[in-house]
């Protein structure tokens, strides 16, 4: 009965709230019980006391306070407190704020304010401070207060939602740790002294604000679904709602999770992104917040969470080769468990997924694969980054140069934003160009692609039907499973057309040439050639073979099975690729019969006739084409190409001049045209 008289005696009325004065009379006549008297933990807490009897005892108290006769008046003015005229301390009030909502069982509630307050009041802290050598015995007086039994106190203190959440624990007993720890979550909240719904906010994680729009996810076919996922679980409150964006870095995905949200009207939370030092949380951190932001949350129709970077959760995780992250740390239950019972939707965000059990995609509502946006959507994003940035008022040509780099390098969609805000930063006119330049090198490596051909001229190539009009039926179709073979002789213009392919279709072009698949090792060429494949289709974009007689020669010249190997593979692909592939060739008598029937178009191109040298004339070099031109017959827009690039360096008086240096031009080739007649 003695540990129960205690504690009743410890627990304020049912009619009152808890306030400083009765949880540090409670606390410190809860500590004195198990102090031996005479020792010195004894004589520190009764100087302690002393210091400020009045306010403890309710009333002065001029002789010198002894152990048992200051145990007795505590006792006392439990049972019967006197009125207290000071206000309430707000962190208390904070305090229960927070456990309404964490949604907290009344002992944990009381658990919660009782350990803020041993943090943050004062007096309370000096109480502790004077008797360290208990602290010990914290865990179980607390948990007395808060309305546990004295035999069950510290294990329900231990087992509590408080110390679950991570909010806050206790200190490790040496003397020069505080008692309680306060944990960032919650100190941010009680630093700052919030309002209920910024302290939900604060709690929760940041909100999330989207920068773009649907119309530059157009791209992106499951985006609409994805909004009426999100829509859906908000409205019927589901618990379990998981989705998984994947892909390369800088894709969009954060971005995407932020538009989607945004479309659905859900706002979005970032679960444990940095604490308010700026520190890097860890992986318990993280898990932590989710916990609490789900707590928090959970039961609010429409709040959707968005933990970025998901191999946080599965901890001591290291990149690795490919699509695979090394040394995977954390309990597979505990994910599993996680996943399925949350009850606000998860935006997770990650790089790789190989490392992520089958056992927790099973779990996931939607597993979203995102990889570079196309052309179109990368132009759109970049007229909104332009104009947010208050750029819109910038020049043509300047905002020329980053749109031919968008054309030129996908990668450039994913450093826009900070391209931008540099230019302006810096007063460049550019609209991000030269920075977006320097970060792009950095990502391939230093490698950048050669400049493609500029807006082409479907004029200009000499061919058996007229190309304008071939384009422009399979653009309007809009059928992806067509395939051309060019032939002709060099400067045709045959890589310029799969570039213009490419740009009619809003797809990438992915070029690949002989020495990029060719291998001296069995097999490798075979493994090469499917990798093409496999990237087109995986980027979705358009397939160039460049030296297709190299890979597609006729086999009955083959002189081993492994060269009759990589011919069969690249027919074989050919067959089943769903995208466009363009291949070129100058030699189309070394290709295999077997190739014709593989592409639905064969276009063989050749040097420009009278009309079209004129009209290349006139293009190229701004004049009317001069007399003596038409009897050069084996040139073709390369060559005019030349001269024009000869003429930066070395200019001709006059059109006669400019057709000498054509005519040399024709004069080098192999089959050299009629010589001119002056």
């Amino acid at each position: 009965m003695k540990h129960r008289e205690m504690r009743n005696a410890a627990s304020p009325p049912k009619d009152m709230t808890m306030n400083e004065d009765h949880i540090v009379r409670s606390l410190a006549l809860r500590m004195a019980r198990d102090i031996v008297p005479d020792s010195k933990p004894a004589q520190r807490l009764l100087v302690w006391a002393t210091s400020d009897v009045a306010w403890l005892l309710g009333q002065p108290v001029l002789e010198k306070l002894e152990w048992k006769p200051f145990r007795k008046r505590l006792k006392r003015v439990l049972k019967t407190p006197p009125e207290s005229k000071a206000p309430r301390p707000r962190v208390l009030d904070l305090a229960d704020e927070l456990g309404r909502l964490l949604h907290l069982a009344p002992f944990d509630a009381e658990l919660l304010t009782l350990m803020i307050a041993c943090d943050r009041l004062p007096r309370l802290s000096a109480m502790l401070g004077c008797v360290g050598d208990h602290i010990r015995e914290l865990p179980a007086a607390l948990g007395e207060l808060a309305g546990a039994e004295a035999q069950d106190a510290t294990r329900c203190v231990r087992r509590s939602d408080v110390l679950k959440l991570g909010l806050v624990g206790f200190g490790v007993r040496a003397s020069y740790d505080d008692p309680v720890e306060i944990r960032w979550p919650l100190s941010r909240v009680l630093d700052r002294d919030l309002a209920p719904d910024e302290m939900s906010e604060a709690l929760a994680g940041r909100r999330q604000t989207a920068m773009l729009g649907m119309e530059d996810f157009a791209h992106v076919g499951e985006a609409e679904f994805l909004v009426r996922l999100l829509a859906g679980a908000a409205r019927e409150r589901a618990h379990g709602v998981n989705i998984l964006i994947h892909g390369p870095p800088g894709t969009g995905k954060t971005e995407l999770a932020r538009t989607l949200a945004a479309a659905a009207g859900c706002p979005l939370h970032g679960i444990g992104e940095v604490d308010d030092d700026g520190e890097e949380p860890t992986r318990e951190d993280r898990v932590l917040a989710l916990m609490l932001a789900q707590r928090v949350l959970g039961d609010r129709a429409g709040a959707v969470l968005l933990f970025d970077e998901m191999e946080d959760l599965i901890g001591g995780a290291q990149r690795g080769s490919g699509d695979w992250f090394a040394r995977r740390e954390g309990s597979k239950v505990f994910v599993n468990r996680l996943l399925e019972t949350n009850a606000a939707p998860v935006i997770w965000i990650t790089n790789a997924v190989g490392n992520i059990d089958d056992a927790i995609l099973r779990r996931m509502s939607f597993v979203l694969h995102l990889d570079l946006p196309p052309r179109q959507a990368a132009h759109r994003i970049l007229a909104r980054v332009v104009a947010d940035e208050g750029g819109h008022d910038r020049g043509r040509l300047a905002g020329a140069a980053i749109r031919r780099l968008i054309d030129q390098v996908p990668e450039t969609s994913s450093v826009l934003r900070v391209a931008v805000k540099a230019a302006r930063l810096a007063g460049e006119p550019d609209c991000g160009a030269r920075a977006a330049t320097s970060l792009v090198r950095a990502l391939r490596g230093g490698e950048m692609p050669m400049d493609g051909p500029g807006e082409l001229d479907m004029g200009l190539y000499e061919a058996d039907r007229p190309m304008d009009v071939l384009f422009d039926s399979i653009r309007d179709l809009g059928a992806l499973d067509v395939s051309l073979l060019l032939t002709g002789p060099p400067g045709t213009g045959k890589t310029a057309l799969a570039h213009h392919m490419a740009r009619m279709l809003d797809r990438p072009l992915l070029v690949r040439r002989a020495s990029d698949l060719l291998s001296k090792w069995v097999g490798e060429t075979e493994q090469n050639i499917a990798k093409a494949f496999e990237d087109a289709r995986r980027e979705e974009g358009v397939l160039l073979f460049d030296e297709a007689d190299s890979l597609l020669f006729d086999r009955t010249r083959a002189r081993t099975s492994w060269e009759v190997g990589q011919v069969n593979e690249m027919l074989t692909w050919l067959d089943r690729h769903p995208l466009p592939v363009v291949a070129a060739t100058n030699h189309p008598g070394s290709l295999d019969p077997a190739t014709l029937r593989r592409f639905v178009f064969k276009l063989d191109l050749a040097p420009l006739g009278p009309e079209r040298l004129g009209r290349a004339f006139a293009r190229f070099f701004g004049m009317p084409a001069p007399a003596g031109l038409a009897v050069l017959r084996n040139l073709t827009p390369g060559d005019f190409a030349v001269v024009a690039r000869q003429l930066r360096h070395a200019p001709a008086v006059d059109a006669v001049g400019v057709l000498a240096r054509l005519a040399e031009e024709s004069r080098v080739k192999p089959d050299a045209g009629r010589r001119m007649g002056f």
